[in-house]
């Protein structure tokens, strides 16, 4: 019968499972690499999960903050394959909220778009901050976890596409936004951009250790679309001197 173990150690084991899945893969993670990263006994981990299936879903839920192992009975069993499907996506349709997107494309009044358009990629980019660890677990377990991937494309990327891509519409067609290309493929580079800089990582790594920042990320990919007559004011650097 299962029972409630130490809270802070399923904490270290689940970091360590995330670190394997996204950084292996699930088939070649193995369950005695999650153990020696979280300094642990193989034998310890299946006191928290009942395999590595178990354990995958475990560390997915954990990352899509699920209700249903905030306090799990351990060993944590793995979902039958029937509701898997539906438990996910479940997950991921609570995750997937972009309420600054929502107001900014049903105003009505386009004054200020620049700015609007600004906070809308700060959102973006703090909701892949937080959710960073699903978007690598789908895409580097595409071939052995298709159900995640397929999910998290229909129920946040694709949704994601549409919206973006109509509030840009709207705006370009008014001259709010410079019109530099057709809104659908400037939604999709805007995504993909965001998504290559903050989740699946820069081809190198930055030079000095300067802390992450969004808003300088988002006045980036913000920059071609905004006219020269409407800047959104840069914040300055944590740590570096305003005037410069």
């Amino acid at each position: 019968m299962g029972r409630v173990r130490d809270p802070i150690r399923i904490d270290i084991i689940v970091e360590a499972a995330t670190w394997a899945f996204t950084t292996l893969g699930f088939a070649r993670a193995k369950i005695h690499q999650v153990a020696d990263r979280a300094r642990v006994g193989p034998g310890t981990v299946y006191l928290y999960a009942e395999d590595k299936e178990a354990l995958f879903e475990l560390a997915l839920l954990r990352a899509l903050e699920s209700p249903v192992v905030a306090n799990p009975t351990l060993p944590y069993r793995k979902t039958p394959p029937a509701s898997f499907g539906r438990l996910i996506e479940d997950c991921i349709h609570e995750v997937a909220h972009f309420p600054q997107l929502w107001v900014a494309s049903q105003r009505r009044e386009h004054e200020g778009s620049a700015t609007e358009y600004y906070g809308v990629l700060l959102e973006l980019c703090r909701w892949l901050r937080r959710y960073h660890s699903v978007v690598l677990l789908a895409e580097r377990n595409r071939i052995d976890w298709p159900q995640l991937s397929t999910s998290l494309e229909r129920v946040v990327w694709a949704d994601l596409q549409r919206r973006l891509t109509g509030y840009l519409s709207a705006r370009m067609r008014t001259g709010h936004l410079v019109s530099i290309a057709d809104p659908a493929m400037v939604a999709r580079f805007t995504i993909d951009s965001l998504v290559a800089s903050l989740v699946t990582g820069p081809i190198m790594s930055p030079a000095g250790a300067r802390p992450r920042d969004d808003e300088s990320l988002a006045r980036l990919v913000a920059a071609p679309l905004i006219g020269s007559g409407d800047r959104v004011p840069l914040p300055p650097h944590p740590g570096q001197d305003a005037s410069v």
